[in-house]
C-alpha cells in the first residue's frame, strides 16, 4: 500500500507544533509575505528555521506557500527571498504565479515546485502545462469529484506528478485564483492573499429566504478516504492557516487515525464527532460525490458545533461529545468549551516543550607548527522532538597545508573571528570560538580557510551545498540575450513600431446578433477606405464546449477569420470537446483563459494569447508564456497605470487589455439560484450547465447590489451592477496595448450604452487611431454607471 500524505495548515508556531505532533505528514505554511493568507500570523525566517528542525526531527515535511500574484517592483524582494530559501532545508514551495514558476524553474532547481490550488487545475491539459514549467506535485480544484480526481491522478502520474486534494475545511463558492469579489469591493485581492470573504457576508432576505446565500458548508472527505486512494490522490490537505493550534491539532490526530485505520486494513469511521467538536459550518462532501446542489449550503457562517450537538443530544439525551462524559442539550456549549480547554492545555504542554532556539555552535580551532590547521565543530541542540532529547554532534575540517612560521600573515584571533562570525546567523547560535589550542604567528593560506569556513557550512547542513545568490540583473540579463536571439528586425526600427503603436480593437462577441454588428463595422470601413477600422473578433466559447460543438463548428466555418475565445474554467470532457474543435476548425490563433487549451494549441500549431483570467502582473510572466508557446497576454485588470506601466514584454510578445467588459467577481460550479431566486432542482444535472439560461440579483444590507448570471452552456457567475470601463488606460499608457478589448457579453447591469453600439464602437476606433491625444472625457461619455476602481486602486 502506497502511503498517503496528510498534509496540515500552520498558520503560526503554535498551529504548525500542534500538526506536528497530531501526526501530519507535511505542514504548509507562509512567511510575512508573498504568501495567500495575509490574515495568519505568519513566519520570521528564523521561525521558520526552527520549525524546520522540529518538523524534521518528527519525520515531517515543512512547504512554504508563495501562492500570490507578483508585482514588478517586487521582484527584488522576491529574489532576497528565493536566495535566502535556496540556503534552507525547505521540502517545497507553493506556486501560484508564472512569472515565479520561470525563476524557480531557471534559476533554483534546488528547490521543489508546487502548483497552488490558486492555479484553478481542473484538466489534463493543465497538468501537462505545469509539469513543463517543473512543477513536481499540483493542488487539484476542490470542485472535482472522485472520478475526475481519479483521471487528474493518472494523468499525473504518468507524467511524475504528485496530486493533492482538499479533503476538510472551509469551502469557496467561487473557483480559486479567478474569484475577484474582495478584490473589486474593498480593494483585498484574493491573489494577493487578502480576501475578506464577501461570500460570508449577510444579504437582504432573498425569495427562498436565505440571509447568506453564498454561504457553504465546510468540506470533509473524512469517510471518502477510501475511495480518494482508489482515485490515486497521493496527499490530502486540510485547510485552516487561520485557525488556532487547538483546531489544528483535534482535526489533524482525527485525520491521523483515519489514515491509519486504512494503512492497517481496519474499517473507515464515519464517526465525525471529534471533527464537529471544533469549528465548523457543518460537513458537505458534495463536491467529492458529484452530488453539487442545495444540500451544500448552510445560511450561517458561524461555528456550527453547538448547533450540532444540541440536535444531536435532543434526538438522544445520552449521546455524549467526542471525548467528555454525558453532556444533556443545556450543557451543551459548556461541554465544547471545556472540551476546547483540555485539548488547548493538553497540546499547549506538548508544544511548549518543543524549542525554536538555534543550535548553539561552537569552534575548537587548534594549530601547531608542522601540522595541519584544524577547527573542531560541536552543535549541541535544543529539545526539537517529543521522542527524542537534546543531542550533540560534533565534525573536524582541516587544511591541505602545514601550518608553517609567519612574519607578516598570521593566523591571528581577530581575523578568524572576523572570517567565523558569519556563522553566527538566522540557522545557528555561535557561542564560541576556542583558540587556546592554537600557537601564534602562524600561517596557513586563507584560501584554505574561507575553504574550511565553506566545509563547516556543509557539515552544519548535513551535506547540502550552499546555493550561489542570484541577483535581478543576472535574470534579466539572461532575458536580454533570449529576445537579441528572437529578435529579427534591426534596433532602430523596433524603436520606430513601438513609437508609432496604436493599438487596435479588439471586440468579444457572444451571438449572431454581435456578428452582425461585426459584418456593419466591417461595411463602414469598406465606405470609409480606412484600414485602420480594422479590428480582432473574438468569438466566445462556452465553458460546455462538447455538448455545442456543432453549434460552434458552423459559426467558425461561416465565419472563419473570428478568433475563439477560452473561458478560466474548461473540465475534462469539455477539454476533450475544445480538443476536436480546434481540430476541426484550425484557426489561426485562439485566446485562453485556461492553460490546458494552450497545450492543445501548441500540439496543433496554433497561435495563442493569454486571456485576462490568467492573472498576469509582472514581466517574468510573460517570459514565462513565452516558453510555454505563448505570442502574447492580457494585463490583468487589477493592476494600476503604475503597475501595468512597469511590465516588460519580450520581443515579438503582443500586450492587450481590456478597456470594458461585465465586471465578473466569481464564477462557480455550484448552482447561484438555489438560495437567491429559488430553483426547482435541488442537486445540479448535466442540463444545468448546459441548458440553464436565467439571471437574477443579490443586495447587500446596504442595499449594494451583485448579479446572477447564468449563459447556456457556461457556469454559474456572479457580477458587478457596473461594467467595468477604463478609456483613461489609453490615454495614461499610450503605445503600451497592441489591442484593447471591448466585451460585448449580455450581463445586464445599470452600465447602459448612450448611443447604439456602432456608432459607438466607431467613435472608440476612431480615437485610436487619431494623431492627437485621445479623447478621454468624450470616451467617457460613451457609456453611463461604470466602474474602474480596480485601476484606480491597483493591486
Amino acid at each position: 500500500m502506497k502511503d498517503l500524505e496528510l498534509l496540515a495548515p500552520g498558520g503560526d508556531i503554535a498551529s504548525i507544533k500542534a500538526a506536528i505532533i497530531a501526526g501530519a505528514d507535511a505542514v504548509y505554511c507562509g512567511l510575512n509575505s508573498f504568501n495567500a493568507r495575509t490574515r495568519a500570523e505568519n513566519l520570521s525566517f528564523e521561525e521558520l528555521h526552527g520549525l524546520l528542525r522540529i518538523a524534521h526531527k518528527h519525520g515531517c515535511k515543512l512547504f512554504l506557500t508563495l501562492n500570490i500574484i507578483v508585482l514588478e517592483h517586487e521582484l527584488p524582494a522576491l529574489l532576497k527571498l528565493l536566495n535566502q530559501l535556496a540556503n534552507t532545508a525547505i521540502d517545497g514551495v507553493i506556486v501560484q504565479d508564472l512569472g515565479l514558476f520561470y525563476l524557480l524553474k531557471q534559476h533554483y532547481p534546488s528547490l521543489d515546485i508546487h502548483a497552488s490550488t490558486q492555479v484553478t487545475t481542473h484538466n489534463t491539459g493543465q497538468l501537462t502545462f505545469l509539469a513543463n514549467l517543473a512543477a513536481s506535485r499540483v493542488n487539484l480544484c476542490r470542485e472535482l469529484n472522485l472520478e475526475e480526481i481519479k483521471l487528474m491522478s493518472d494523468k499525473a502520474h504518468s507524467i511524475n506528478m504528485l496530486t493533492e486534494v482538499f479533503v476538510h475545511g472551509s469551502n469557496c463558492i467561487g473557483f480559486s485564483g479567478v474569484c475577484y469579489f474582495s478584490s473589486a469591493y474593498g480593494g483585498n485581492s484574493g491573489n494577493r492573499g487578502r480576501c475578506s470573504q464577501p461570500c460570508r457576508d449577510q444579504y437582504q432576505t432573498t425569495k427562498v429566504g436565505a440571509q447568506y446565500p453564498l454561504n457553504l458548508k465546510d468540506n470533509s472527505a473524512y469517510a471518502d478516504l477510501a475511495a480518494l486512494y482508489a482515485a490515486g490522490a497521493d496527499s490530502l490537505k486540510v485547510e485552516g492557516r487561520i485557525k488556532k493550534y487547538h483546531y489544528v491539532h483535534r482535526v489533524i490526530e482525527t485525520w491521523r487515525n483515519q489514515i491509519n485505520r486504512l494503512r492497517d486494513g481496519l474499517q473507515i469511521s464515519s464517526d465525525k464527532k471529534p471533527l464537529f467538536t471544533v469549528f465548523n459550518r457543518d460537513f458537505s462532501n458534495g463536491y467529492l460525490q458529484g452530488a453539487i446542489g442545495k444540500s451544500m449550503y448552510i445560511d450561517n457562517p458561524r461555528d456550527h458545533a453547538v448547533q450540532h450537538f444540541s440536535k444531536i443530544t435532543s434526538l438522544a439525551p445520552a449521546n455524549g461529545l467526542a471525548t467528555v462524559g454525558l453532556a444533556p442539550a443545556v450543557n451543551v456549549k459548556k461541554a465544547l468549551y471545556d472540551e476546547k480547554t483540555q485539548i488547548i492545555e493538553g497540546v499547549g504542554e506538548q508544544i511548549a516543550q518543543l524549542s525554536l532556539a538555534k543550535p548553539a555552535v561552537s569552534l575548537l580551532i587548534s594549530g601547531k607548527l608542522g601540522q595541519q590547521f584544524t577547527i573542531r565543530v560541536q552543535v549541541r541542540e535544543h529539545k526539537y522532538s517529543l521522542d527524542l532529547q537534546p543531542q550533540c554532534r560534533e565534525f573536524t575540517v582541516t587544511s591541505h597545508s602545514i601550518l608553517s612560521e609567519s612574519d607578516k600573515y598570521a593566523l591571528t584571533v581577530e581575523e578568524l573571528t572576523k572570517r567565523f562570525q558569519g556563522l553566527n546567523n538566522s540557522e545557528y547560535q555561535l557561542v564560541e570560538l576556542n583558540f587556546d589550542q592554537l600557537q601564534a604567528s602562524l600561517f596557513v593560506p586563507f584560501k584554505e580557510v574561507s575553504e574550511m569556513r565553506q566545509q563547516i557550512l556543509i557539515g552544519l547542513n548535513q551535506g547540502r551545498l550552499p546555493v550561489e545568490p542570484v541577483s535581478l540583473k543576472e535574470v534579466r540579463s539572461a532575458l536580454a540575450v533570449k529576445d537579441r536571439v528572437n529578435d529579427k528586425a534591426e534596433p532602430a526600427q523596433l524603436a520606430q513600431n513601438v513609437t508609432d503603436k496604436h493599438a487596435k480593437l479588439a471586440l468579444l462577441l457572444t451571438n449572431r446578433q454581435d456578428l452582425v454588428l461585426l459584418d456593419n463595422l466591417k461595411q463602414q470601413a469598406k465606405l470609409q477606405h480606412n484600414p485602420a477600422l480594422s479590428i480582432f473578433a473574438y468569438y466566445l466559447i462556452p465553458d460546455a464546449i462538447a455538448a455545442h460543438s456543432d453549434k460552434l463548428m458552423w459559426i467558425f466555418k461561416q465565419q472563419p477569420d473570428l478568433i475563439p475565445w477560452f473561458g478560466a474554467v474548461i473540465m475534462e470532457r469539455d477539454l476533450v470537446g475544445a480538443k476536436a474543435f480546434l481540430e476541426s476548425v484550425r484557426p489561426k490563433q485562439i485566446v485562453t483563459n485556461n492553460t490546458g487549451v494552450a497545450v492543445l494549441a501548441n500540439e496543433l500549431g496554433i497561435d495563442w494569447i493569454a486571456g485576462p483570467y490568467l492573472n498576469i502582473s509582472n514581466s517574468l510572466s510573460l517570459y514565462s508564456l513565452q516558453q510555454q508557446g505563448c505570442s502574447g497576454a492580457f494585463l490583468s485588470n487589477e493592476l494600476n497605470c503604475k503597475q501595468l506601466k512597469a511590465i516588460k514584454p519580450p520581443r515579438d510578445f503582443s500586450l492587450h487589455y481590456s478597456i470594458y467588459h461585465p465586471l465578473m467577481l466569481m464564477v462557480s460550479r455550484q448552482c447561484l439560484f438555489l438560495q437567491s431566486s429559488g430553483c426547482r432542482k435541488s442537486v445540479m444535472d448535466e442540463e444545468c450547465l448546459t441548458v440553464c439560461k436565467k439571471q437574477t440579483l443579490l443586495n447587500k444590507l446596504d442595499n449594494e447590489g451583485f448579479v446572477i448570471d447564468k449563459k447556456r452552456g457556461e457556469y454559474n457567475a456572479l457580477y458587478s451592477e457596473q461594467h467595468f470601463y477604463n478609456p483613461q488606460v489609453l490615454a495614461d499608457l499610450n503605445s503600451k496595448f497592441d489591442s484593447v478589448l471591448i466585451d460585448l457579453r449580455a450581463v445586464r447591469t445599470q452600465s447602459e450604452w448612450q448611443t447604439n453600439v456602432l456608432d459607438s464602437l466607431l467613435i472608440i476606433i476612431k480615437q485610436l487611431t487619431a494623431t492627437e491625444a485621445v479623447d478621454v472625457a468624450l470616451l467617457n461619455s460613451l457609456v453611463t454607471n461604470t466602474t474602474r476602481a480596480q485601476y484606480l486602486k491597483g493591486l
